[in-house]
């Protein structure tokens, strides 16, 4: 009877044990969600700022006056509307303007109090 009771007593604390890894597992899970959302949300308000900060930098080469002593190419054309966009996500990585940031900040806050 007394190896019966063991047996018993051990089961049941490897199922507290597995039931205590199995929360651990659960909150580990959410945490990495959690870290996961607010890394893609960082990601999009970054883009969202290397979008307008392309939109800023097409108005302002807008303005540039162009001489036609060289006729432009189509390819020109494309490689500097390419060169503009590979500006733009540098300086929004970078967080030259603080764009991204503000609407990360404005956008997270809520989620973590719905929390």
């Amino acid at each position: 009877m007394s190896t019966i009771d063991l047996n018993l007593d051990t089961s049941r604390g490897t199922f507290a044990q597995r039931s205590s890894e199995l929360e651990n597992l659960n909150r580990l899970q959410q945490q990495t969600q959690t870290t996961r959302d607010s890394k893609k949300l960082k990601e999009a308000c970054q883009d969202f700022e290397a979008i307008f900060i392309k939109q800023m930098l097409d108005g302002m080469r807008k303005t540039v006056p162009r001489t036609e002593l060289l006729e432009r190419t189509l390819g020109e054309e494309i490689f500097e509307d390419m060169l503009y966009t590979e500006y733009a996500k540098v300086m929004s990585r970078r967080g030259s303007l603080g764009i991204a940031d503000l609407l990360f900040k404005q956008l997270s806050t809520p989620t973590i109090q719905n929390k």
